[in-house]
């Protein structure tokens, strides 16, 4: 009965044989001629695994208000604060890095795959199909491991330092090593200053990465590994004098750099045009002083003449990163244009990373405003397309929307910046999600201040909250911007807003969206009304609610003042049934404020008075008598006044009658008033004396015997 599985596995490893036998035959295209039929098929044309998607993801284009697809395309699960999004993807590459460091530290366990194909060969390492390096375990190198050349390769290509040093060790060091690969390293080591870059694979890591500015002082590691490689080498090649004076500069070595540098021009050594642009970019640490300076950097231009070597865009760059760097001013500015033009007399297009640079230099947040950005837009439209060819050409998109916002308030130029980023693909130029954040921060900024209400309503739909959460002072703006407009619904939807973007603990937001709320409440229709008592309901009860939950911490937590609490009650008492839920929230409010729960003292007390009279109105005296109690505890020259109307409102009495029975003692209007009727009478009391009511005498007779 077993007989039959040998004969099954053969057929199924043939049958596998003739499928890749197919497959291959299928890939074979004719490269030109004709066929027999007379049909001449097209040259076949090189393509990546992904130019199709990319082809039908153009006709689509991009969904701004549709999430990224990193995150899970559920409602309850998509990330909509920055902490959230930040910590949605870097928690999923952290499992991705997990699985890589159990792939890496039990090598032992991935040697052999028993899913791969029939006829493969069980091969460690090797037996997949197709052969994946990426999913390959990174070898381990100790002092008892046996290495040749190639392993020495291996780290080289793939940028692994560290195992490139301690391979280079077990190879003898210099004795032991062919001078390619002993140029291969050293072109390594300069490149990354002999520290272990971060992975490519880890996109996230890289993409939150917290920004931080260039640090410009030396940092190259003198006496390290690549000093003593370049020192064994004999002869020393053109190649590697390059090499140690490009890393020497980079990492800002200056004095050794321009040494190195005269030493190869003094032996006849030729230096290419890398080795003068890196030196062009440090020429400042030599000299002290603008004219020194400029004087230094027109002599590196001059001995690259006399070299006879040519310039190019990263001259202009290095240049102007120089120039940049050495301050401001009308000299330096008037420098920069004459650099400028004669590398445009060369036919030299500027870089991104050069406009940058004439930003920072032109564009000064205390200085003159110089409108340079115009020319500037001007030249990059009318290019096709956008190449990035430095680090820092992520800078400039940044930069030329804050000059927008903050050095020239101009809209209209703002909107010429965000239309070339969303050309064609240039918002890969945009960098890093820091990057990203402040970019849409000062669009978004300039806009709301500049920018018609309609303009900035479409632009706030489509950013918020999937491109862009506002941070806390772009939030301040939106608000302005929406109390201006009078836009009470879109302003009922800011607190949801601020609950969800984690804002809703900063008490200055909530204070001004309160405040915003009331300034445009009283021209709304009813239902946007009730969306906006809703959402004053709902500050109350969040404060409450985090109140709570810190109690017991040391920190004291920040509370509403009483002037948000009063917007929050005229907002609330604005409405006519008395079983409605808002006269609750007006209860638990001047709850807060009698026991002193707020910060300070209303700004408005009319408004406290008028929801007392409105109160007594409408069957809340409760509300009423704890409303002008208040007042008068705090002094408020309205409560006198407030009291004597709230009384006549509840009595229905003229205002005379009412201040002729306030006049009685304490004895005759416990007899005659409602209990929330005497609360109101004391409180009248203690407005205008300052001291409780006397229960065996009337007022007048107090006034007498303080007179006697």
């Amino acid at each position: 009965m077993y007989s039959t599985i040998p004969i099954q596995r053969q057929w199924a490893r043939l049958a596998h044989v003739c499928r890749a036998l197919s497959s291959l035959e299928g890939h074979k295209l004719p490269v030109g001629g004709k066929s027999i039929d007379g049909i001449s098929p097209p040259l076949r044309i090189s393509r990546s695994p992904t130019d199709i998607l990319q082809a039908l993801a153009a006709t689509v284009g991009v969904d701004p208000t549709a999430p990224h697809y990193k995150y899970h395309d559920d409602p309850f699960l998509i990330p909509q604060s920055n902490y959230r999004k930040r910590a949605y993807a870097l928690s999923a590459e952290a499992g991705r890095k997990a699985a890589t460091w159990i792939r890496d530290e039990q090598a032992h366990l991935f040697t052999t795959r028993e899913w791969d194909p029939p006829m493969k060969m069980k091969t460690p390492y090797f037996n997949a199909d197709p052969h994946i390096d990426a999913f390959t375990p990174r070898p381990i190198y100790n002092d008892e491991s046996k290495v040749t050349e190639e392993d020495l390769l291996y780290t080289i290509n793939n940028a692994l330092i560290e195992d490139a040093i301690k391979v280079y060790q077990l190879l003898g060091a210099s004795e032991g090593v062919n001078d390619e690969l002993k140029m291969s390293l050293l072109q390594l080591l300069c490149f990354y200053n002999e520290k272990e870059p971060i992975g490519a694979e880890w996109l996230e890591e890289r993409w939150f990465a917290a920004a931080t500015r260039e640090r410009q002082a030396a940092t190259w590691k003198l006496g390290g590994l690549a000093d003593k490689i370049f020192a064994s080498m004999d002869p020393k090649t053109p190649e590697a004098y390059c090499t140690l004076i490009q890393g020497m500069a980079k990492y800002y070595q200056a004095e050794r750099a321009h040494a190195f540098a005269q030493e190869a021009i003094e032996k006849g050594v030729p230096l290419s045009t890398g080795v003068y642009n890196s030196l062009l970019s440090c020429v400042g640490f030599l000299k002290e002083g603008t004219a020194l300076r400029i004087d230094a950097l027109k002599g590196l231009l001059a001995e690259m003449n006399e070299q006879g070597i040519s310039p190019n865009a990263d001259t202009l760059t290095a240049c102007l990163r120089s120039i940049s760097a050495w301050g401001g001013g009308q000299i330096l500015q008037t420098f920069a244009l004459q650099v400028l033009a004669e590398f445009k007399a060369l036919n030299i297009q500027p870089s991104l990373s050069a406009y940058y640079y004439i930003l920072c230099l032109f564009c000064k947040e205390r200085g003159q405003r110089i409108d340079i950005l115009t020319s500037i837009l001007t030249d990059l439209e009318n290019r096709e397309c956008l190449e990035p060819s430095d680090a820092m050409d992520t800078h400039f998109f940044i930069t030329a929307i804050g000059v927008c916002s903050d050095h020239l308030q101009d809209i209209n130029l703002a909107e010429r910046v965000h239309a070339l980023l969303m050309k064609g693909d240039n918002y890969k130029l945009v960098g890093d999600a820091y990057k990203e954040s402040i970019y849409y921060r000062h669009l978004v900024t300039v806009t709301c201040r500049h920018a018609p209400f309609e303009t900035t309503a479409q632009l706030l739909d489509m950013l918020i909250p999937n491109i862009y959460v506002p941070e806390p002072s772009v939030m301040e703006e939106i608000i302005k911007t929406l109390e201006v407009a009078g836009a009470g619904d879109r302003l009922a939807e800011v607190w949801s807003q601020l609950v969800v973007f984690g804002l809703a603990k900063r008490i200055k937001i909530v204070e001004q969206l309160l405040n915003a709320l009331c300034q445009c409440y009283s021209y709304q229709e009813d239902e946007i009304k009730e969306k906006i008592r809703n959402a004053a309901a709902d500050m109350l009860k969040f404060g409450q609610l985090i109140q709570e939950q810190n109690e017991n911490r040391r920190t004291p937590t920040q509370q509403l003042s009483a002037t948000a609490l009063a917007n929050i009650i005229d907002l609330c008492a604005d409405v006519n049934d008395k079983d409605d839920p808002s006269w609750e929230v007006v209860g638990e409010a001047l709850g807060r404020l009698r026991s002193e729960q707020a910060v300070g003292v209303p700004d408005k007390p009319e408004i406290l008075a008028s929801v007392a009279k409105k109160a007594a109105n409408i069957g809340k005296p409760g509300i009423a008598a704890t409303a002008l109690t208040y007042l008068a505890e705090c002094g408020f020259e309205e409560a006198t006044k407030a009291c004597v109307e709230t009384l006549g409102v509840m009595l229905n009495r003229p205002v005379e009658e009412v201040q002729t029975l306030l006049q009685e003692p304490r004895s005759a209007l416990e007899a005659s008033l409602h209990p929330s009727a005497l609360v109101i009478a004391e409180a009248f009391h203690l407005a205008k004396t300052g001291g409780p009511m006397d229960s065996s005498s009337s007022e007048s007779d107090s006034d007498s015997s303080d007179s006697d």
